[in-house]
């Protein structure tokens, strides 16, 4: 069946070919058949002059039997003939006559023949297959001859013939039985039965005349067939370019109204008078799923496939008594297999010489247009949450950076003399911790947070973070600690990895209501192919793998690739805003990191983030802990083992003077008692220009400029350019929350700029501050 509809299609497609291939062919077939037929007419025409020539030798055989014989002179060649009957002497001269045997007349009349025309003449002669045992002269014969009497003897056959070469010409031979008949008894008495075979006679037609008669016919034949196949292929190339306009002019005009009818409007049907449907187009089934069929048959299925909330809407389109045309905004219908889709219906009553035929209708697919729709919506959405958030975390930045500066300060104050104080200003630096955190997912979401990155280990930032992470859950969750030994160097931002775990153990928290196990996990892997990924591929790479595992409800197969847009989410609206995935993959993506998911229903999730190794080892200043078995918060720090940064980096006191540029009067008042308790002396600048006017003033005495990116009169940038100009030596270190697009990764990169986020981690910051200084 597919053979034969592919040939089908070949040949409508190719039919002048075909054509061609066809008349060939029988042009070919009637050449072969003719010159077949020819030549079969040749070798009959022989066999019948072979066989007239028999005949005429039998008729005069006859005619010389019903009169006695022949007699002729005694010569040479008549002589001592076996069958003389009288012996006549001739009276007055003395001749003698003697009898001549019919096969001695057939012999001598087919020498003188042979004798005048070698190449045309016949040859005959008598043979037997008894001519040593017979008195008649019948010559010995050959062995096509034998065989052909044999077969005549038996009465197989009439006749036997064959085309051979004789004196390397070309020659019919007929083989005829002689029958024995009462005449034979005139010359041989009774020694033959009537009826009988006795011998025959071979006649050798030449076929030479024949064959050129035959080529001459032959080229006629082929020239005929040529001239007519010519003329048959013009008539066709003639045909074919006429059928082509032809079928071309059909098929345009079928194309127009095809196009019409399916693509037009994506669906057109015509509705009657009585409000029945007469016709629908094929394009209705690639819509709704129904065939043409299916709705003409049941036409009331055209307004039950809409929505019952927007039907109302259609039944005025199509019962309006207005001669205009009407559109219904976007209509939700639900197609054959569950779909939903949005549709616009257009309805106009036809009339034709003023008679009402119905109503014409089209109905539109505007499900990509209603999506389209609403991801701009999204967008729009997207982009003004991004300002907005970026302007709340600059402000809480600025009220985080003050509370952590205080808290700093105020454990510094009570050291070793208030041990519940020192507890409750340790609750307050993981509050401003994860408040740090909160605005880092607002500042990725408004895309206007710096990563400043660095060689660090996965092991490290889980140690760091640890009892953060463990302030997000109460005592009916457990954690598990799975870090690997061979704890191989990455270069990352720790804060923004600490902001991946921390969401991540918070989706973990929210997906085990009733409690469960989180297990944090890190390994090298070593990747020699690509890792085809639930979310994206990983190239092959080498790797250390963080992974996040919960016991929880797990994700539901076709919502994997969903998790990462934002707002998307399972949770109820007071629990979630679908962003928190969306922000890691973003900061995934910053890193040029992979991440992977995967869930069992019921069983629980584990997400895994792929960062790059160069393959050295970690060098870390602080022993491996079992994270595992720290003490939970509720119990009071053990002080020779906790660190102080504050005293660890305070430094006696020096001439070095630090101008502090920032437009919040906390973050300032904050930063200069920091820094006097480090002891520098410490500059004050509310706005840009202000710092503009306080450092040429005294560019010679300041050591080091501390500058908020987004400030009022002149930003960070601006004014650290005009710093540059004046003096190009003088350290200038960026503090900021929110660089407001003012810097970028790669302007920090490239220019080398000195660059800490907000809130501010005093460890680092006077480390950073004293290097600047040259006060180490």
């Amino acid at each position: 069946m597919h053979v034969a509809t592919t040939i089908r299609n070949f040949l409508a497609k190719n039919y002048l070919i075909s054509l061609l291939v066809l008349w060939s062919t029988l042009i070919s077939a009637s050449v072969t058949s003719n010159l077949y037929q020819n030549h079969r007419d040749t070798v009959a025409k022989a066999k019948i002059e072979a066989r007239t020539i028999f005949r005429h030798n039998i008729a005069y055989r006859k005619w010389s039997t019903m009169h006695g014989g022949i007699y002729t002179k005694i010569t040479e060649k008549n002589k001592d003939n076996p069958h003389l009957l009288y012996n006549i002497a001739g009276q007055q001269n003395e001749v003698a006559f003697e009898i001549i045997d019919p096969s001695q007349v057939t012999r001598q009349a087919y020498e003188v023949l042979h004798n005048q025309a070698p190449n045309l003449a016949a040859i005959s002669h008598t043979v037997s297959l008894d001519h040593q045992r017979t008195a008649d002269p019948y010559d010995q014969p050959d062995e096509w001859e034998a065989n052909g009497l044999r077969t005549l003897e038996a009465g197989e056959l009439e006749e036997t013939s064959t085309i051979t070469t004789i004196n390397n010409a070309p020659y019919l031979r007929l083989l005829m039985p002689y029958i024995v008949d009462r005449g034979c008894f005139t010359c041989h008495g009774h020694e033959f039965t009537i009826g009988n075979v006795r011998g025959g006679m071979s006649v050798a037609v030449p076929m030479q005349p024949y064959y050129e008669t035959a080529v001459q016919t032959e080229r006629t034949t082929i020239i005929t067939h040529i001239l007519l196949w010519f003329l048959g292929c013009v008539a066709i190339i003639k045909f074919s370019n006429a059928f082509k306009r032809y079928r071309s002019t059909i098929m345009e005009s079928e194309k127009k109204f095809r196009i019409v009818s399916e693509f037009a409007y994506n669906i057109e049907y015509w509705l009657g008078k009585d409000q029945r449907l007469i016709f629908i187009s094929p394009s209705c089934q690639e819509l709704t799923g129904y065939t043409p069929n299916e709705l003409i048959s049941n036409p009331e299925m055209l307004e039950l496939m809409i929505y019952p909330e927007d039907r109302y809407a259609y039944r005025l389109l199509i019962t309006n008594d207005d001669s205009h045309s009407f559109t219904t905004p976007p209509l939700r219908i639900t197609t054959k297999n569950g779909q939903e889709r949005w549709v616009t219906h257009t309805v106009t009553p036809i009339y034709a010489d003023g008679e009402y035929l119905g109503r014409r209708g089209s109905c539109v697919d505007v499900t990509e247009q209603k999506k389209l729709e609403k991801q701009l919506a999204q967008s729009k959405q997207l982009e003004c949450l991004g300002q907005f958030a970026g302007g709340i975390a600059h402000d809480f930045n600025n009220v985080l950076g003050s509370i952590n500066t205080f808290a700093h300060l105020l454990r510094e104050e009570i050291k070793d003399t208030n041990k519940d104080a020192e507890e409750y200003i340790k609750y307050i630096k993981i509050a401003t911790k994860l408040g740090k955190n909160l605005t880092s997912n607002l500042l990725s979401f408004g895309k206007n947070q710096l990563i400043e990155t660095k060689k660090t280990s996965l092991r490290k930032i889980i140690t760091d973070i640890s009892d953060i992470l463990k302030s997000l859950v109460d005592e009916s969750f457990h954690y598990t600690f799975n870090l690997t030994e061979d704890d191989l160097e990455i270069t990352a931002d720790p804060h923004q990895l600490e902001q991946i775990l921390i969401n991540l153990c918070t989706n973990a928290r929210d997906a085990m209501p009733g409690g469960g196990d989180i297990t944090i996990s890190t390994r090298n892997l070593l990747l020699n192919t690509p890792f085809e990924g639930s979310l994206e591929t990983v190239p092959q790479d080498h790797y250390m793998v963080l992974e996040v595992k919960d016991s929880g409800h797990g994700i539901k197969p076709e919502n994997i690739k969903k998790i990462c847009e934002p707002f998307f989410t399972t949770k109820s609206s007071s629990k979630g805003t679908g962003l928190g995935l969306s922000i890691i993959f973003n900061i995934v993506k910053q890193h040029k990191a992979f991440m992977n998911v995967e869930s069992t229903v019921n069983q629980g999730t584990t997400f895994s983030i792929f960062m790059k190794t160069n393959g050295h080892h970690f060098l870390s200043d602080s022993p491996h802990q079992d994270l595992s078995d720290t003490p939970p918060l509720s119990s009071p720090p053990d002080k020779e083992n906790t660190p102080l940064p504050m005293a660890a980096a305070k430094l006696p006191s020096h001439s070095k003077t630090v101008l502090v540029a920032d437009d919040d009067e906390l973050i300032r008042s904050a930063l200069q008692i920091y820094l006097e308790h480090l002891g520098y002396q410490v500059l004050l600048a509310e706005n840009g220009k202000t710092a503009i006017r306080s450092f040429l003033d005294s560019q010679d005495s300041i050591d080091l400029v501390i500058l908020d990116v987004i400030m009022p009169h002149r930003n960070g940038r601006e004014v650290y350019d005009i710093i540059r100009k004046n003096n190009k030596l003088t350290p200038v270190l960026f503090v900021s929350g929110d660089t407001g697009h003012i810097l970028s990764d790669d302007m920090i990169r490239n220019e080398q700029l000195n660059f800490l986020q907000k809130p501010i981690d005093f460890e680092t910051f006077s480390t950073t501050i004293a290097r600047l200084t040259g006060k180490v």
